[in-house]
């Protein structure tokens, strides 16, 4: 697939482009979409295919199917580019932006990040682990009334 060169962003859309490709591949975890003018493909995830939840992309697309799409990412990755495109946020029937100002895209790369930053962090319950009970004198537990 490579030719031995190095893949550039030269030829991909601009950011929050809006443009209409193929599905070439459908997946578990989204669709892989030919972007016209250029040998790359992007990836719908599913998350990014409707605004409801979609548990298997191969009941929203076909292969061959054409479908309009947002180019909301691209990253180097490995010598490799990554193109994120979303569905959702453009209008099936006409192509139309469904959000000009990238609010939503926004937001839920703003919650996806906050998720990230908080899962590998210990919890710590001193507050119940410290305490001593007034009525037996045992560490760990708190007096209750019965």
């Amino acid at each position: 697939m490579n030719s031995g060169r190095p893949e550039t962003m030269e030829n991909l859309p601009a950011l929050y482009t809006i443009f209409q490709g193929e599905v070439a591949m459908v997946t578990d975890y989204g669709a892989f979409i030919k972007i016209p003018g250029c040998r790359k493909q992007g990836l719908v995830h599913r998350t990014h295919m409707s605004s409801c939840r979609v548990d298997k992309p191969s009941e929203i697309v076909d292969v061959g199917d054409k479908v309009w799409v947002k180019l909301i990412g691209r990253e180097m990755k490995n010598d490799r580019i990554k193109v994120s495109l979303s569905m959702k946020v453009v209008n099936q029937g006409t192509g139309k932006d469904l959000d000009p100002n990238n609010v939503i895209i926004e937001q839920e790369e703003r919650r996806r990040r906050s998720f990230q930053d908080y899962t590998g962090q210990k919890i710590t319950l001193e507050a119940v682990l410290n305490t001593t009970c007034k009525k037996c004198g045992c560490k760990g537990k708190e007096e209750k009334e019965t």
